[in-house]
């Protein structure tokens, strides 16, 4: 036995005594009873607390790619406010289309009835199924095909932007005026998409004897065989918002 040594075995918490690391091993046990949670307790706390912030920045990127994909901000930012039954109906019945192949939705309606916010709502649940989605107005659709005859890009390219994601929404179809080239252009456009299986949302503010008419015969033909016309003459939301008590 060399000099130094006793029989007894060396206790471990004794010989850390003075170094800080009792004091730590104690600080640590005392933080995790003060309010009467175990390390288990506290443990799963801060996992719920990181899977809260990862669905925030889960969030955040989905917001931002709705973004980029030309979905308006207001709308967006409104996709969990708006309610009333005749709203989910409507949702509940384009939802069912949409996930059916070459579709073609219309929402015709009333200024403020939530046309656009419902097809945001939908293009974000094929978003989450990993679906390409895309939101143009049709008259911005148009002017950029009008805009390759005088030198501004390919009207190949402006067509496969249009062609090429899974849900299409066209926006404030009514501002589109019908002449020789834009009818011919949009039918063009829609039939394509039916043709390969890719729904299309159409939003308009035409009055139901005119709607029809100014869809033009190809297009109501291709929504009666694979799709649907849908009414929104429920009360606007503005209006219910900016005259909350009536």
């Amino acid at each position: 036995m060399t000099s130094g040594q006793t029989d007894n075995p060396i206790d471990a918490r004794q010989a850390l005594k003075g170094s800080g690391i009792e004091s730590l091993l104690d600080s640590i046990t005392v933080l995790a009873t003060d309010d009467g949670r175990s390390i288990k307790e506290l443990e799963a706390e801060a996992l719920a607390a990181e899977k809260q912030r990862e669905e925030e920045r889960k969030a955040t990127y989905e917001r931002l790619d709705l973004v980029d994909r030309g979905f308006p901000r207001r709308a967006i930012d409104c996709l969990d406010e708006v309610t009333g039954e005749p709203w989910k109906k409507a949702l509940r019945e384009a939802y069912r289309l949409v996930l059916t192949p070459g579709s073609i939705i219309v929402l015709n309606g009333r200024y403020g009835t939530g046309k656009t916010v419902l097809s945001t709502f939908l293009a974000r649940v094929m978003y989450r199924r990993k679906k390409r989605v895309l939101y143009s107005k049709a008259y911005d659709y148009t002017m950029s095909l009008r805009e390759t005859f005088n030198g501004g890009g390919s009207e190949s390219s402006v067509m496969t932007r249009y062609k090429a994601p899974y849900l299409l929404v066209l926006d404030e179809y009514h501002e589109v005026k019908d002449t020789d080239f834009t009818g011919p252009a949009l039918e063009r456009l829609i039939d394509y998409r039916h043709q390969n299986g890719k729904p299309t949302i159409i939003i308009a503010n035409y009055s139901p004897a005119a709607l029809e008419d100014r869809l033009g015969p190809a297009i109501v033909s291709r929504i009666h065989l694979c799709g649907t016309i849908i009414t929104c003459d429920w009360q606007s939301y503005r209006e219910i918002n900016y005259n909350p008590g009536k």
